[in-house]
């Protein structure tokens, strides 16, 4: 949401536009996510993290986003999303569905929104970013998830979703938007933990890594959910 400061800036149309925006965002997630079947797989990585004492930083590439968001609607985790205007939009949609945010990216306020991310994760909530948000490059992992993981002592849990059927939009993201009744596949893969103190070398082998991993995951899920769907 915008700050209270924030807020006094905005007109009444503009707060009327957010209003709109954030009921019939919300509304047409719950809609179209009850049409489909859910499935998941995974789930394990996610209570080795609980049971260790830590919370997840849930890492997932921009263009899934929405499966994930009807997903794990109403846990209270808390999302870094953009500074950008559209990122407002998302922001509005995201806290209906019972999410948190902190606004920044890798290319505006990063380093304050990490921050504030980490303090989220003291507090006890779980965190979520896509770290090849906002604009790209598509499937190519930003440094700063390396670098939370490292300051928090938080692991990094990959998680995607894939469906099939499903429409694939020509963004630079190729944003993946199941269709009504498809399968609704969400993926987990074990955690990244981040030693701390490391150098900018030892980080960079840390991102390639993740990021690799990350792309297998969505090649493993989307292989998988086409299965699931023939299979029902």
């Amino acid at each position: 949401m915008p700050d209270r400061k924030s807020r006094k800036k905005l007109t009444f149309g503009k707060r009327l536009k957010f209003f709109l925006v954030r009921m019939a965002g919300a509304l047409f997630v719950l809609a179209l996510g009850a049409t489909w079947r859910l499935k998941f797989r995974g789930l394990k990585y996610e209570r080795e993290v609980r049971k260790n004492g830590c919370r997840p930083i849930y890492a997932f590439w921009h263009g899934r986003l929405l499966g994930l968001v009807y997903a794990y609607r109403d846990r209270k985790a808390q999302i870094m999303i953009s500074e950008h205007g559209d990122g407002e939009m998302i922001a509005q949609v995201a806290n209906q569905l019972g999410f948190g945010s902190v606004r920044g990216s890798t290319t505006r306020g990063g380093l304050r929104a990490l921050r504030a991310l980490g303090r989220r994760l003291d507090a006890g909530f779980d965190a979520a970013i896509t770290p090849d948000g906002p604009r790209g490059p598509r499937h190519v992992l930003q440094a700063g998830a390396i670098y939370m993981a490292m300051r928090s002592g938080h692991p990094l849990v990959p998680v995607t979703s894939s469906g099939w059927p499903k429409w694939t939009f020509n963004s630079w993201d190729r944003f993946n938007l199941p269709k009504p009744f498809s399968t609704l596949l969400v993926r987990l893969d074990r955690p990244m933990y981040v030693p701390p103190n490391l150098d900018e070398k030892e980080r960079e082998k840390y991102r390639l890594e993740f990021e690799k991993q990350m792309i297998e995951l969505v090649d493993t899920a989307d292989r998988e959910v086409m299965e699931i769907a023939k299979k029902s």
